[in-house]
């Protein structure tokens, strides 16, 4: 599962960094070991002073810390308090899952597997009945 980081910066107070000269970068790094695993890579803009990173196939089970640069080249167009943005990310869902005996990758499992666990309240809501299209499953909510 892919992990989003997300940063907000404004040129001047209350004015959104709109399509900068500059785009803002993010360095990641793992948690656990310090090492650095994306150098100064660009991120994208969203819009509104909003702007995005996925860092793909992040290895499970470890947390992320970032740091984003909204002046990369440090031409003022954030002002300096505002420059960096931090952050920290983990892909612990498969965790999630597994920690209510379930298998992330099965849906046929947990659909099996819901009667009995914290969800047996909405069991009722689910309807049983599974749809398959190659690989997928989908399930419905009544």
């Amino acid at each position: 599962m892919d992990l989003l980081f997300c940063a907000y910066w404004e040129s001047s107070v209350g004015v959104p960094l709109v399509s900068p000269a500059n785009t803002p970068t993010i360095r990641i790094r793992r948690s656990d070991t310090d090492a650095l695993v994306v150098t100064d890579a660009a991120m994208t803009e969203v819009g509104d002073g909003n702007f995005k990173y996925i860092l793909t196939n992040p290895i499970e089970g470890v947390e992320f810390i970032a740091r984003a640069d909204g002046d990369p080249t440090g031409a003022g167009q954030v002002p300096s308090g505002i420059r960096y943005q931090s952050g920290c990310g983990d892909n612990y869902a498969a965790e999630v899952w597994q920690n209510e005996g379930l298998d992330p990758n099965n849906s046929k499992t947990i659909v099996e597997n819901v009667a009995g666990s914290d969800y047996d309240e909405n069991v009722d809501q689910i309807q049983k009945d599974v749809t398959k299209a190659g690989n997928t499953t989908t399930l419905t909510r009544t």
